[in-house]
């Protein structure tokens, strides 16, 4: 079971009040999967924001019928992933599969998304910290893609 003040460390919710934090777990559940197992599936409504406790996990994108590129590896003690359940359309953009079994903490996202919203200040708080964890992501998927390139010395028409 995690507490307020583990929750507090994790790259989302640092900086809440231990009354809000405590009001989060009680929405929230432990849960633990085998190496192997889908968390969600890309396409799918996105009910939940997860945060990892221990193990590893891959978000991959489906490109084309069974062809699918990993995108992230999360691996650090209080990541989230998930985030679309916290984003319009509040669909999955990626498949997140354990590599290693792990437990990760899930987040009602209705839930939250009633917080955040019923509190302005506490949901101006997440989004800023949501949106720089977002943009860090995307600028280190670039930053390999391009190293990808480089390596194989592939040029644009």
């Amino acid at each position: 079971m995690v507490s307020a003040n583990w929750l507090r460390k994790t790259e989302l919710f640092e900086g809440l009040e231990e009354s809000q934090l405590n009001d989060l777990l009680a929405h929230s559940i432990s849960e633990t999967f085998p190496g192997g197992k889908i968390i969600f599936y890309q396409e799918k409504e996105a009910t939940h924001l997860y945060i990892l406790i221990q193990g590893a996990v891959d978000l991959r994108v489906k490109a084309q019928e069974e062809i699918g590129f990993l995108t992230s590896q999360i691996q650090k003690e209080g990541a989230i992933f998930g985030i679309p359940s916290l984003i319009e359309p509040y669909c999955y953009n990626v498949t997140a599969e354990c590599i290693l079994p792990s437990e990760v903490l899930s987040i009602e996202s209705r839930y939250l998304r009633k917080k955040m919203e019923e509190d302005p200040k506490m949901g101006m708080q997440i989004m800023r910290k949501l949106i720089f964890i977002y943009y860090n992501r995307l600028n280190q998927l670039r930053k390999e893609i391009a190293n990808f390139f480089k390596v194989f010395k592939v040029k644009a028409p």
